[in-house]
């Protein structure tokens, strides 16, 4: 027995863009809306409380995909959080609100043909975007859903990397997102006045009320139904273990993110041809791109032992947990207002004249992902690659839609990347060493003293690999493009295939240097722009 269900519009996957797209078509199309989501609502309180994101990542509203061992790790897995809730990485990030560069977006169009995505065309959708607490000029606006602020109850620490990363010779960054993303400086951060900012939060709540907008959470998208290569329905199975037809007859959009998006079309017989056969999955349309070019920003976190100051080690327990509570609850200020992750760098670390490594400042330090802080007070400056040459993949384990996909990571496997960590190391150490800082390091953690990060050291290739972690920032796996080869084109249509979209993370062909989510919404609020004006 199966519950069928018809609405002009089905968004499979309820992250980011999901919200951002479900919430302009239902309040521009004139149509109805379902907004599938297989997770919940975003009712965790952990989600909401900035301070508190590592809790909302350790509970049920994070789940994980792990690779299969990858060689360029010594052969060990690479776990990649992912949200599992309405507002999808938005509600469980870390609330950096960083662009990229402008040439990214130029080499979209330039380098990988994708014209209509040039900085010139994306800039105007981040403007419209954000309701900018502090900036309002050629980069940035006043007037949009997403409050952009800057990061509140600012840590000493974080103060004094900063200060530390000048002198080691880092310019100062009054803005990332502005006319140059080089330098030192603090983050703006989707968090204000104690709440986060996530898409669903933003865009997807005023618009509740609204009669046409239907959201269904608990709801995994099983497979499309795709009838004379046109989608027409998808197949979900709802919390209850129900079976559920959600038809569209106008379109479909995928935003499940750049793992289950390629899934859902593989289970659906768009893919590549080897990776349907091996499964028995009847071929709708044959696709090879669909789930290669993945990629991630890989991080190696430089960790020192505190001495002589705290950090936030303990600041979730006992009466230091019941003064952070009381100012937040009653004041609304304090600690658990902050992001935690309040300050950072753009590095240009190979002398290009482009920043390759970004790192997160941090007065803790973050355990590997899914685990716990570190037991002690401690503080990290974590080098991140920007624009990573490594390629993965995605397959699948099962033609079983609660299956993850089968993952092969890849992350350290060209050279480049290799080097461009070993560099954002030795940076690292170099901003440890600056006078702002000698009065309050103690002993380091990771790499360790034993390890050497001069040229040649292969012990130091050894401990990133031991290392490495993702910066929770997959990509790539439907890459869009000028040529039918690419899975979706320059309106995010997929190819060969009519009534259906892709619009997330997935469609990018390169990673930009930065965080993810901006660029996200800013996508999605794209393919909203070219649906409503294909009506």
């Amino acid at each position: 027995m199966s519950v069928e269900l018809e609405f002009d519009y089905v968004i499979v996957g309820g992250g980011a863009a999901g919200c951002v797209i479900a919430a302009r078509l239902a309040a521009e199309s004139g149509g109805t809306i379902a907004l599938l989501e297989r997770g919940r609502g975003d009712t965790n309180r952990w989600i909401h409380i900035p301070a508190t994101f590592f809790k909302a990542l350790q509970s049920e509203d994070s789940d994980v995909v792990v690779s299969e061992p990858d060689e360029s790790l010594n052969d060990k897995p690479f776990p990649v959080p992912q949200g599992n809730v309405l507002g999808g990485g938005s509600s469980v990030n870390g609330m950096i609100y960083m662009r990229g560069q402008k040439r990214d977006y130029d080499d979209w169009a330039n380098v990988h043909g994708c014209h209509g995505w040039a900085y010139s065309d994306v800039l105007p959708v981040f403007c419209r975007q954000e309701a900018n607490t502090r900036f309002n000029d050629e980069f940035h606006g006043t007037q949009g859903k997403l409050v952009v602020a800057d990061p509140s109850a600012v840590h000493p620490v974080s103060r004094r990397i900063v200060a530390a990363a000048v002198s080691a010779g880092v310019p100062v960054s009054i803005d990332f997102n502005g006319a140059n993303q080089e330098g030192a400086g603090w983050y703006q951060v989707t968090a204000h006045d104690g709440q986060r900012q996530s898409a669903a939060h933003c865009f997807l709540k005023p618009e509740l009320s609204r009669e046409n907008l239907h959201v269904l959470t608990g709801h995994l998208a099983c497979r499309l139904q795709i009838k004379n290569h046109r989608a027409i329905a998808v197949e979900a199975r709802n919390a209850d273990g129900l079976d559920v037809v959600v038809k569209a007859r106008r379109e479909i959009i995928l935003s499940a993110g750049s793992f289950h998006s390629p899934k859902l079309l593989m289970l659906s017989g768009i893919g590549p041809r080897d990776e349907l056969q091996r499964h028995g999955i009847d071929i709708v349309c044959e696709a090879d791109e669909v789930g290669r070019n993945y990629q991630d920003h890989v991080g190696a976190p430089v960790t020192r032992r505190l001495k002589g100051a705290k950090g936030l080690h303990g600041a979730d327990r006992g009466l230091a947990a019941i003064k952070h509570g009381i100012d937040y609850f009653l004041l609304r200020r304090g600690l658990l207002t902050s992001n935690l992750l309040q300050a950072g760098a753009c590095v240009d670390t190979s002398d290009s004249g482009r920043p390759d490594v970004q790192y997160n400042f941090a007065p803790f330090a973050p355990g590997a992902p899914g685990d716990a802080p570190l037991g002690f007070h401690a503080m990290q400056i974590h080098p991140m690659t920007m624009r990573p040459k490594s390629r993965g993949r995605l397959g699948l384990q099962s033609k079983d839609p609660s299956d993850g996909p089968k993952f092969f990571a890849g992350m350290l496997a060209h050279e480049d990347d290799m080097d461009t960590l070993r560099r954002g190391v030795r940076w690292a150490r170099r901003m440890y060493e600056q006078p702002e800082l000698k009065d309050i390091i103690g002993q380091e953690v990771w790499p360790g003293s034993d390890i050497s990060s001069m040229v040649g050291s292969n012990r130091l290739d050894d401990a990133i690999r031991e290392h490495a972690r993702t910066i929770f920032h997959p990509a790539g796996t439907c890459r869009m493009g000028p040529t039918q080869s690419a899975v979706v084109d320059l309106a995010l249509r997929v190819n060969r295939v009519e009534g259906l979209r892709v619009a997330d993370c997935s469609v990018m062909p390169a990673l930009v240097s930065g965080n993810t989510n901006a660029p996200t919404m800013m996508i999605a609020d794209r393919v909203a722009d070219f649906i409503l004006a294909s009506n």
